[in-house]
């Protein structure tokens, strides 16, 4: 019984969340129009495009959360039953941290650019850090990528 009542429970909510996001964009586009400006926009469909998002926020937690927790959850199965087949798993994973650390606190720096102050942009170095970092972040990641494919197609073709 509980199997299908926790079916049946996620099935309607599903149902629900596209029912309520196929409203709220039909209403937002029925209320739109082709020559409004941003206040006139806000004004027509404001509250509705906010409850658009608060749905769009909901779904891509539940999401999130979903991933991480049966990741985790298989992952630590694994561990208790075959340790060796997740020790590449844990090493990538530990990679990608080094990684994220080394972008964000070795070569990510606080500089605001003079351009975005003399623009009127108010960015603060934190931002600045954390966008910088951000950066750095994937394009390492994209370069070890890149790397791997290579590497792995090499070794593929002298096999």
């Amino acid at each position: 019984m509980g199997d299908k009542g926790l079916r049946l429970g996620l099935s309607v909510l599903r149902i629900a969340v596209i029912v309520a996001g196929v409203v709220l964009s039909y209403m937002i586009t029925s209320r739109s129009g082709t020559d409004e400006t941003f206040v006139e926009g806000q004004e027509r469909y404001g509250a509705l495009l906010d409850g658009l998002f608060y749905i769009i926020y909901f779904v891509g937690i539940a999401c999130a959360a979903a991933a991480i927790l049966f990741g985790l959850g298989f992952l630590v199965l694994k561990l208790i039953n075959n340790p060796k087949t997740v020790m590449g798993t844990i090493i990538g994973f530990v990679g990608f941290v080094i990684i994220g650390l080394l972008s964000f606190y070795v070569l990510a720096d606080d500089t605001v650019l003079n351009a975005y102050e003399a623009s009127g942009i108010k960015v603060s170095a934190g931002e600045s850090l954390f966008a910088g970092g951000g950066l750095y972040f994937v394009y390492l990641l994209g370069s070890l990528s890149i790397f791997t494919i290579v590497v792995a197609e090499v070794r593929s073709a002298l096999k």
